[in-house]
């Protein structure tokens, strides 16, 4: 997919002779640039990709440079790590999510809760949510069987946010007429409204976070607290669901508290389990106040990044019966109709590169920020302290020195034997001591879920569907409807 917008236009007569950071035309007063990424991200980064290694530019009344190329990419997330912290974005959502270890910019508390998080995210973890991530597919599945016709968008948001709820809850989703208006879509296991261990986590997720999640993009890019401060209906739903959910991460934190001073043992260890009874070298564990800050980072973190991924690799099979059809022969011939588990991961070989290929041309992490303690130097310029730097990851993955034809959808370039672009071009999880550390899960909620899907039914292109990128917090494509027939 080739976007085009009027940041392309403007951006392809800059001047690039000069040694300099090549300066962006076309900002607002006070806005800055940010007016042109809300309106067009994407055409802004690919042809600010092309301009050089370092683009400068505005957000709001501050100074920013936009990062191009793998080796100053690199050496910013990896060897001068310890020279930057998060930016201005991750300072919102600090504000709005708590300091977990996806949002401080305390470099030593990072490095505390990764080491203490660590293993909750290990192999023996992940078969236990593949697990939990199979039922609630089938479950999905198995409800799609009386409709002609999904929202997938939609549908892959709420089987993200039940698999992230019950593997920190350990509770199976519900519905019917106990579970409350915003029980949402039954994705339990049985299907059929089966209650687990606790349905209150599944129906407070998928009441709250669809409303946090939509609010939460704009304030991070374009942060304006009068704005927020205004008693739009907007903001106060924002509000409201923002303080239920840390309210239920609150509850959730003091009955595990609670249940484990009583003695009681947990029949099945979910990512709560884990994270409380973490402790570091000297013995110590979290406390509940950043117990609760790690929950609120795993639901935003574990949601909407895996449910755009599956909307985008569901769309892209429907658009391309050929490929689709691979998929599902690979599915028949791994699974055998039986639903998967962690010990197929490995097997699932071609649809890991066609959810390889989804993470490289709809990268959810497509602009990352970073701002550094002291000034810098990136691709020969010095860069002040305080200035707030963009790493484009959307350019990078697209960069037509590597890639062959880069706008062009083709798993092929992740084949076995085949060189293959090389990895530093490829960061859908980031790199260095702060990547991913759900990258595993997230990988495997993919393949678990993309398998389930091609072995029980064919998605199609609902013809007229025009699918639209979405850049906010995450990139995810717009309303995709798409047809839905058993097989």
């Amino acid at each position: 997919m080739t976007t085009k917008g009027a940041g392309a236009v403007a951006i392809s007569a800059w001047e690039l002779s000069s040694p300099a950071p090549v300066r962006v035309p076309g900002a607002w007063p006070l806005l800055g640039h940010a007016p042109a990424l809300l309106r067009d991200p994407l055409g802004f980064l690919a042809a600010a990709y092309r301009a050089g290694e370092l683009v400068s530019m505005r957000l709001g009344p501050k100074s920013a440079f936009l990062v191009n190329g793998s080796d100053p990419i690199r050496r910013i997330l990896v060897h001068d790590a310890g020279r930057y912290d998060k930016g201005f974005q991750f300072d919102h959502l600090r504000v709005l999510i708590g300091d977990g270890v996806g949002t401080t910019a305390d470099a030593a508390k990072h490095r505390r809760q990764r080491r203490l998080l660590r293993p909750a995210f290990d192999h023996a973890r992940v078969e236990r949510y593949v697990a939990v991530t199979a039922q609630t597919a089938e479950a999905a599945v198995r409800r799609w069987r009386g409709l002609r016709r999904i929202d997938v968008g939609a549908e892959m948001r709420a089987l993200t946010m039940t698999v992230i709820a019950r593997s920190l809850f350990d509770a199976g989703a519900r519905s019917g007429p106990d579970a409350g208006p915003d029980a949402g879509p039954d994705t339990s296991p049985d299907g059929g409204g089966g209650a687990g261990p606790d349905p209150r986590a599944v129906r407070e997720v998928l009441a709250t976070l669809p409303v946090l999640l939509g609010g939460i993009g704009r304030r991070a890019l374009l942060p304006i607290p009068a704005l927020d401060r205004m008693p739009t209906p907007g903001n106060v739903a924002f509000e409201h669901a923002r303080a239920r959910l840390h309210a239920f991460a609150d509850q959730m934190v003091a009955e595990r508290r609670a249940a484990a001073a009583g003695g009681a043992v947990p029949t099945t260890r979910c990512l709560l389990d884990d994270v409380l009874a973490a402790v570091d070298d000297e013995g110590c564990g979290m406390t509940d106040a950043q117990a609760h800050d790690e929950i609120m980072t795993v639901l935003l973190a574990g949601t909407e990044t895996t449910a755009g991924t599956l909307a985008w690799l569901l769309h892209v099979l429907a658009g391309d019966p050929a490929l689709q059809l691979e998929v599902q022969r690979e599915a028949d011939a791994v699974l055998g109709g039986r639903a998967p588990t962690a010990a197929d991961l490995g097997d699932l070989e071609f649809t890991r590169r066609v959810a390889t290929e989804v993470l490289r041309l709809y990268p959810a992490g497509w602009i990352l920020g970073r701002r550094p303690f002291e000034d810098v130097e990136i691709a020969g310029v010095t860069v002040p302290a305080g200035s707030q730097v963009l790493l484009n990851f959307y350019g990078l993955h697209r960069d037509a020195r590597v890639y062959a034809d880069p706008d062009r959808f083709d798993p092929g370039r992740w084949q076995d034997g085949v060189t293959g672009p090389p990895r530093p071009y490829l960061l859908p999880f980031g790199l260095g001591p702060h990547a991913c550390l759900g990258e595993g899960f997230a990988m495997s909620q993919v393949l678990v879920t993309a398998a389930v899907v091609a072995s029980r039914c064919t998605v199609r292109p609902v013809p007229g569907t025009v699918v639209r990128p979405v850049a906010r917090t995450t990139l995810h494509p717009g309303v995709v409807p798409l047809n839905v027939e058993e097989r």
